[in-house]
């Protein structure tokens, strides 16, 4: 793409190049669909208070397909300096609360249908061993499948559905550096109505895996000082699965 520079940081299978404050995300006709819902949910949020990119615009041909979004000011989660991250969890735990606290989502994300794809995940033989822990590497995916499997009825039983972003990562996060305040929430591909405890569980163990500290200030600021500890270890060993 002439004019463009190619985006090599992030885990996305489509290209993606910048362009001034503009991002383009191509991908082949394969992932059209993936695509597409991405921009749907983009358009849908940025109709909302929660700061996201927003879409400029969509070109789509037999060849596949390209999303342009506005760059979000700021730095993404996992940039910010070490002796701002505690500051920072305040302003997280707003906006996901805020988030959470959303209403009219036509989007859906269901558990069944969130286990659909880690059983297809699993079966493909394609769950990528990097987004396990020590631990979970020692056991065959199958295996770590069935656990999630056995505790799916309890996980359904508490449920508390809300809007979610669905990859709750600290790099789909962007704050401003100065005021530590969230600037904008990025790829939203897996954004809809689902357990709170599916970006809870996201956050809380980035915040302790890449800011080594204590979620604790966030949850906190979020209003749930106390989380249910067995649905977050559910949602945390069913993320990696769904990735493949």
């Amino acid at each position: 793409m002439k004019g463009w520079e190619p985006v090599t940081v992030g885990e996305s299978d489509a290209s993606v190049y910048r362009r001034g404050d503009v991002f383009a995300k191509c991908c082949g006709p394969d992932g059209v669909s993936e695509l597409r819902d991405e921009r749907d949910r983009a358009e849908w949020l940025a109709g909302t208070p929660i700061p996201c990119a927003t879409v400029v615009d969509w070109v789509e041909s037999a060849d596949g397909a390209c999303l342009m979004t506005t760059a979000v000011p700021g730095v993404p989660g996992d940039a910010l300096a070490a002796e701002d991250q505690a500051g920072a969890m305040a302003s997280l735990g707003r906006v996901f609360r805020e988030l959470h606290s959303l209403t009219d989502c036509p989007f859906e994300r269901p558990l069944a249908s969130v286990v659909a794809l880690a059983e297809d995940v699993v079966r493909r033989g394609a769950v990528n061993p990097a987004y396990l822990t020590d631990e979970w590497r020692k056991l065959a995916p199958v295996e770590l499948l069935e656990r999630v499997v056995a505790e799916r009825p309890y996980a359904e039983s508490v449920q508390e559905l809300a809007v979610c972003h669905g990859d709750a990562c600290l790099p789909n996060v962007f704050f401003d550096p100065s005021t530590l305040e969230v600037t904008g929430l990025i790829d939203l591909g897996r954004l809809g109505i689902a357990d709170r405890y599916i970006d809870l569980a996201l956050l809380t163990i980035q915040i302790h895996d890449e800011w080594s500290a204590d979620p604790a200030p966030f949850l906190t600021s979020y209003g749930l000082p106390h989380p249910d500890q067995r649905r977050l270890e559910f949602y945390r060993r069913l993320d990696p699965l769904t990735w493949g």
